[in-house]
């Protein structure tokens, strides 16, 4: 992979460049520069060949560099991210921060970036598709208490965390969907996935896995299996390390002001982006519908308020989803 990733960094410029050129350049042949190149279109990265030309990527791509997200970081939260990995290749962000964790890990704040997953995860066991170095893929492990914990909805402030962050970077027209995901013009943009660990009356942690869509080639959007969209589709063009500082940042803010405040600031915030609050929708199980009825918004807990037949009641997420019925969204 480290030399695969050699031919992506002199690519990155979006421009032609020769299998000569290249080959000279990293100390390999124009025969192994195409098996790099296949390896890399294998991976989901948009290249084009052009005979006499040489291949170039469909669009310009920053490499992600731990320094520069570090520096977009406020000064306080960049002391308190005891460990920022960026890695080429993994098999899911949190799967690696669960793996590769100590004992005394579990009291430390810790994330992991990658430019690929071969196994990256959503909610309810779906596969996040992750193509090489088309978009962001960040996992932040960070220590909680029970109280805080037991409280539910930390679901919910890491979405209003993420759409703050796409904000900050210039990004309007968002929406969110119940329990955590968040959608630019009914289609979704970014999609977040939670972890916990722990033992009652000790120290927990949740990974938070955020995975946002910058832009996203034909060759990968071809296996996605709902409505979707990418950063490129939503105006402004956020470079990827900007994006994964203003993301890292606006979670442990969240995070803070949750663990000081608790969930009244974010469910107010909630409900200004609330996608499906008065509108029809089902409560599914699978294929299963569990429940329809008009969405009321969430409570205090950050449960799903649903009124099916004039009784409102409330869910929390579990391997449940929502979708409106008349409505693409998923």
């Amino acid at each position: 992979m480290s030399m695969r990733y050699r031919v992506m960094e002199l690519l990155a410029d979006g421009r032609f460049h020769s299998g000569e050129w290249l080959g000279e350049r990293l100390g390999i042949s124009r025969a192994a520069v195409w098996k790099h190149v296949r390896a890399l279109s294998a991976a989901g990265v948009g290249l084009h060949a052009v005979r006499g030309q040489g291949y170039r990527l469909t669009a310009p791509c920053q490499p992600l560099q731990a320094q520069r997200i570090l520096a977009e970081l406020s000064a306080g939260n960049a002391a308190r991210l005891q460990d920022l990995e960026v890695l080429r290749s993994v098999d899911s962000t949190s799967d690696y921060l669960k793996r590769t964790r100590t004992q005394h890990d579990v009291h430390r704040v810790r994330a992991c970036l990658a430019e690929y997953q071969s196994a990256g995860r959503g909610r309810r066991g779906r596969r996040w598709i992750s193509p090489y170095g088309s978009s962001l893929y960040l996992s932040l492990a960070i220590p909680m208490d029970e109280p805080g914990i037991q409280s539910g909805g930390l679901s919910l402030v890491a979405a209003v965390a993420t759409l703050r962050a796409l904000q900050a970077c210039g990004v309007e027209g968002l929406g969110l969907k119940w329990p955590n995901d968040i959608f630019y013009r009914e289609r979704k943009l970014a999609g977040i996935l939670l972890d916990l660990s722990g033992e009652a009356g000790g120290c927990y942690q949740v990974i938070m896995g955020i995975g946002i869509n910058v832009r996203i080639p034909d060759s990968a959007a071809q296996e996605i299996d709902q409505p979707w969209t990418d950063l490129s589709h939503c105006g402004p063009q956020v470079e990827r390390n900007r994006l994964a500082g203003a993301v890292l940042d606006s979670l442990l803010n969240a995070i803070a002001l949750f663990n000081e405040q608790g969930l009244d600031n974010f469910v107010r915030q909630w409900r200004r982006f609330d996608l499906i609050a008065d509108r029809m929708v089902e409560l599914r199980n699978d294929n299963t519908v569990m429940v329809a009825g008009i969405a009321r918004g969430v409570d205090g807990q950050g449960a799903l308020l649903i009124e099916s037949n004039g009784i409102t009641q409330r869910y929390h997420a579990g391997e449940v989803s929502v979708r409106p019925v008349e409505a693409p969204i998923s």
